[in-house]
């Protein structure tokens, strides 16, 4: 049997667990304009970038506030479904040079790393390369790939790729929207690129030859399914990222791509305007309470997934959910920050890892990790407390937290029941 096995980059990537995506995205400007207008190349007269003014457009507020959050790493929207790119691109005029910000010329993406710098957190890019309204390509629409009008798109996303990929240095996580067409059916040939300049980058849905891709988990809920594995066969497919898919999630774990899931959500319910993802006044009530949040956590860090936070940057340039972040953050840290009781490289006694309390205590959580070097090798668990099964399941990988709502013991005791040899633990842990 041939197992999936992670790259360094992918295995870094999910030691990171938690991560933000950052929306400043030019659609806010004009929310009473409905349907996909902003796909279009109406985007030229609707957004005219010298009467944006965003006075407290501070890319350092943003990444602090993803630092207060405990994230990791930062994926910056750096060209979204509008075509505006929030970097001084030298293929068109439609970009924050010509905000009216900084006295013009200003490069958000350029604070944005130097940001990332200061706050400890490893910077990303999202590109969207198969929706740009500057050019009237709208992803809605059927396409001829090879069509003059196309292939003249896909030289200006190679031309805009490269710009980012070149001048900002190293980036941690590269994000394509929705995948990208293969350079076979028409669309960009971006593989040579991101071997070229940025070879370490993880790529979210990126090119299927490209050896650090990672997947969507199927909906933009924050939610995991339960068993969800980091091999696929899926790496054949792309996903648009908007319709949900079972499948996509759940993975393989006999797949032959190593393509761990991460789960995005916008950090407002979908009720709100853009689904989330964008601002718009007045619609605070529709924010994420933190409880919430934390249920996410527990069903996607906690089912062998990292989380993206989605971050609605406002009109004003500035992110005004702060608080939400900050208590969010707290709260995670409460309650995942020191355990009852833990255990590095666990051996086994009698064919379980133990983990003995001084005395019966109400147990909230049970974190289980297992060591992925060699790929997913435990294909079956369950969990005993005092002796007794309380849980019983199927994957692990990076991390599993099993939630107990009312489950009091002195031992906890986890028991691998399948596995495809070689399986390890890197550590356990139960938590109040």
């Amino acid at each position: 049997m041939t197992i999936a096995k992670p790259t360094r980059e992918q295995l870094a990537w999910q030691d990171m667990e938690l991560g933000v995506l950052i929306h400043y995205c030019m659609e806010i400007y004009r929310p009473e304009l409905k349907g996909d207008w902003y796909k279009t190349d109406r985007v030229r007269e609707a957004i005219a970038p010298g009467t944006i003014r965003p006075e407290k457009l501070e890319p350092a507020q943003w990444v602090r506030s993803a630092a207060e959050l405990g994230a990791k790493y930062a994926v910056l929207v750096t060209n979204h479904c509008t075509g505006f790119s929030l970097w001084d691109t030298k293929v068109n005029d439609f970009s924050s040079a010509h905000l009216d910000w900084r006295g013009g010329g200003g490069d958000i993406c350029r604070e944005f790393i130097e940001a990332c710098r200061s706050y400890g957190l490893k910077p990303g890019f999202y590109y969207s390369t198969g929706c740009n309204g500057y050019y009237n390509i709208n992803d809605n629409w059927k396409w001829d790939y090879r069509s003059p009008v196309y292939q003249d798109y896909v030289k200006k996303v190679e031309e805009q790729v490269t710009e980012l990929w070149t001048e900002y240095g190293e980036l941690f996580e590269i994000w394509f929207d929705g995948g990208i067409i293969p350079p076979e059916q028409g669309g960009p040939d971006l593989t040579p690129l991101l071997n070229r300049y940025q070879p370490r980058a993880v790529c979210f849905q990126g090119p299927r030859d490209y050896p650090h891709n990672i997947r969507w988990v199927g909906n933009e809920n924050g939610l995991a399914p339960e068993n969800c594995w980091a091999a696929t066969f899926a790496g054949e497919a792309r996903y648009d990222g908007t319709v949900p898919d079972e499948k996509a999630g759940v993975g393989d774990p006999d797949g032959k791509y190593y393509w761990p899931a991460e789960c995005d959500m916008p950090n407002r319910t979908h009720a709100a305007f853009g689904g989330g993802w964008a601002w718009k006044a007045g619609e605070e009530h529709l924010l994420y309470t933190p409880e919430q949040l934390l249920d996410c956590y527990v069903r996607s860090v906690g089912r062998n997934c990292n989380l993206l936070m989605g971050m609605a940057i406002s009109t004003d340039g500035d992110f005004q959910d702060e608080e939400q972040f900050r208590t969010f953050g707290k709260l995670i840290r409460d309650t995942f920050g020191t355990p009852l009781a833990s255990a590095d490289h666990p051996e086994p006694e009698s064919g379980r890892f133990v983990l003995t309390l001084p005395e019966v205590q109400r147990i909230r959580y049970v974190s289980v990790r297992e060591d992925i070097t060699e790929g997913q090798r435990i294909r079956g668990f369950r969990i005993l407390a005092d002796g007794r099964p309380v849980y019983e399941s199927q994957c692990v990988g990076h991390r599993r937290i099993v939630p107990f709502a009312d489950l009091t013991a002195r031992e906890i005791a986890f028991e691998i029941t399948e596995e495809t040899g070689g399986a390890r633990l890197r550590d356990m842990a139960v938590y109040r």
